[in-house]
């Protein structure tokens, strides 16, 4: 075998480890989110599920001072399968007005809601995320500054809502990535900032 030939292959095949070590690398990342995303799952389940109940008490205050045998409507959740677009939770009642009624209150709701949240509503997603995350007095992780920035009035526009803040959040020279999907300030562009 020639010296080039030799060459060419101890190359290639350096190249083919250097690859391999950053897909590794990659995949445990993305296996720790994945984790991460799964935890966080099923944490929400039990504030769901109470929410639920706190709402359908409010919503039919009369039915807590019937007898015990009263069964409140149930939400039927249906199940997440690869590319299906689930539909948001059905009411089942003995009574299609009762149904009516709730999707009414729960709209009213939210547009009171969405009315009264306006803090955000001005800023662009770095200004609005620098306040989430200095407030916050630590890193945060991107579905965390998502859900206070919807809770305090922020639009998003598009469909990919979590990537569209992740994407501008890394691009930005405000912010630096601590963990994956974990956001904090970065002190060296602080810095330099007139107070």
């Amino acid at each position: 075998m020639n010296d080039t030939a030799l060459a060419a292959l101890q190359r290639s095949l350096s190249e083919n480890r250097e690859a391999k070590r950053k897909i590794q690398a990659r995949l445990a990342e993305i296996e720790a989110e994945s984790a991460s995303l799964r935890s966080q799952l099923g944490s929400l389940e039990p504030i769901i599920e109470q929410t639920e109940q706190v709402l359908l008490q409010m919503l039919f205050p009369s039915l807590n001072q019937q007898s015990s045998q009263t069964h409140y409507p149930k939400f039927e959740h249906r199940p997440v399968q690869a590319g299906y677009n689930p539909t948001p939770p059905v009411f089942r009642t003995a009574d299609n007005k009762e149904d009516a009624d709730i999707e009414a209150e729960v709209a009213r709701l939210e547009q009171s809601e969405k009315s009264g949240n306006v803090r955000f509503t001005d800023f662009r997603i770095p200004q609005a995320a620098t306040i989430v995350l200095r407030e916050a007095n630590g890193p945060l992780h991107v579905s965390e500054i998502y859900r206070r920035l919807s809770a305090g009035g922020f639009e998003f526009r598009g469909q990919h809502q979590l990537i569209t803040l992740a994407v501008s959040l890394s691009r930005s020279k405000r912010f630096r990535k601590v963990l994956p999907g974990t956001f904090d300030l970065n002190p060296d562009y602080l810095a330099n900032q007139v107070a």
